[in-house]
């Protein structure tokens, strides 16, 4: 008989210690098995399924069958021979089974393991994104914040696959995020910006630190360097008459007089005619005092929401507003001093409206939608439906202390933080400062 033919399917080869291979049928592999383990409480021998090659072991009582992974007949052999040689040695009582330990791997691996190799699987990024937002502490981030958070991270899993490894994540995946999405259609038509294109990589950049942390990943995000394409300086805030002007003469497009609008600032004059717009709205009666809040202290939209009636000390005339963008991970808190307008109408409003939060909606505190569902209402159809959401408010505010040459430093203080970019829309407004400056150098 050939040593080792293995062309022969459904046939089982096998030999103990140094006696010649035996071939026996399948059918006949459990009379062989018992033959043997009569004489021998140990043997091994292999099978060949289809083009494959599995291995059999027998200790005692025990019997394993693993596949090689293999169709080629002398590495088969060569792996039952090393397996054999280990088998001897245990046999013999040289080697001894581990307590637990995998059979199979412990003969293939010579001893060295005691149990398959277990490859960690990589976390996705749809697994990383869920995992961040479902660990998310309650307060942490703000409502509206998070809701732009999943926007982008939608864009992410678009452009990289939900599937993506994160741990693979490079520089160049990133550049390829960024060419793409700078493909995009943006607003009015236009490409994507780099403003926004920016802002995601933020969110995304946060999301990885997270994951650091959590040792999803090793090392920091790989955005150092990453190219942008070329961006268009935001033009300074306009009054509505300067935005009127430029219209008229430039012959701007739709989506160029959109973008002045942008831009818009409501002078004090114009700022007193929208409150008695909305003064007089029969429908919406909580709008007047938030958009009166948001005009005469700078407040942002959901500041004013989150306000409290025990914030507002009428008798000091002032109001602190509550803050979760100055300070990562800390609530913070500014002070701005009331009007004497808005002090009249706050006493009469909260004597009404008893409570907890200052402005509420069928006794609960207001949301983002229901805020910006009203403003949308309350203007529509009106010459004011151009004002572009309740940020406009907030910037009249800093642009009319800013045109009266307020400190800048008390502008800061009133209105939280302020970035140099946004300080520098601003600064063509503080004419007497810079008429001062210029009469420095040229006065006489």
């Amino acid at each position: 008989m050939a040593s080792s033919p293995f062309s022969f399917p459904n046939m089982i080869w096998g030999h103990i210690g140094g006696s010649r291979w035996f071939c026996v049928a399948s059918a006949s592999l459990a009379a062989f098995a018992t033959v043997i383990a009569g004489e021998h409480a140990i043997m091994a021998w292999l099978e060949q399924r289809g083009d494959q090659f599995h291995l059999g072991i027998r200790i005692g009582d025990r019997k394993i069958k693993r596949s090689l992974q293999t169709n080629d007949a002398d590495e088969a052999r060569q792996t039952m021979a090393r397996v054999e040689r280990r088998l001897k040695l245990i046999e013999q009582g040289d080697l001894v089974l581990p307590d637990g330990a995998d059979l199979v791997t412990f003969l293939l691996s010579d001893g060295k393991l005691t149990q398959p190799v277990r490859v960690k699987a990589g976390i996705t990024l749809g697994q990383l994104f869920s995992q961040y937002f479902t660990h998310l502490p309650a307060g942490s981030l703000e409502s509206n914040t998070i809701y732009t958070m999943r926007i982008h991270m939608e864009h992410v899993k678009k452009v990289l696959g939900e599937g993506f490894a994160v741990e693979s994540l490079k520089y160049s995946d990133l550049q390829r995020y960024v060419d793409a999405r700078s493909n995009d259609q943006g607003r009015r038509g236009r490409k994507l910006s780099t403003v926004t294109i920016r802002k995601e990589l933020t969110s995304f950049s946060g999301v990885w630190t997270w994951a650091l942390r959590m040792e999803h990943v090793k090392i920091a995000f790989p955005n150092r360097g990453l190219r942008y394409p070329k961006t268009t300086e935001k033009a300074p805030f306009q009054t509505w008459l300067e935005i009127e002007r430029q219209i008229e003469l430039s012959h701007l497009s739709e989506s160029e007089q959109a973008d002045l609008w942008d831009g818009l600032y409501l002078t004090a004059a114009e700022i007193d005619q929208v409150l008695n717009f909305v003064e007089n709205d029969p429908v919406n009666a909580a709008m007047y005092p938030m958009l009166l809040v948001a005009a005469h202290t700078g407040a942002r939209r959901a500041e004013i929401i989150r306000s409290e009636a025990a914030d507002f000390d009428l008798s000091a005339k002032t109001v602190r507003l509550r803050e979760l963008k100055r300070a990562r991970g800390k609530r913070t808190m500014r002070t701005v001093p009331l009007s004497e307008r808005l002090t009249k109408v706050m006493t009469e409003w909260l004597r009404q409206h008893p409570g907890r939060y200052t402005f509420t909606k069928n006794g609960k505190k207001l949301t983002v939608d229901d805020a910006s569902d009203h403003f949308d209402r309350v203007l529509a159809g009106s010459k004011w439906e151009k004002i572009r959401g309740w940020h406009v408010f907030r910037h009249s505010f800093i642009s009319n202390c800013a045109s009266k040459g307020v400190d800048q430093r008390m502008i800061d203080a009133w209105s939280g933080h302020q970035t140099e970019e946004m300080r520098k829309r601003y600064r063509h407004l503080f004419p007497t400062v810079q008429r001062e400056a210029l009469q420095s150098v040229f006065g006489g």
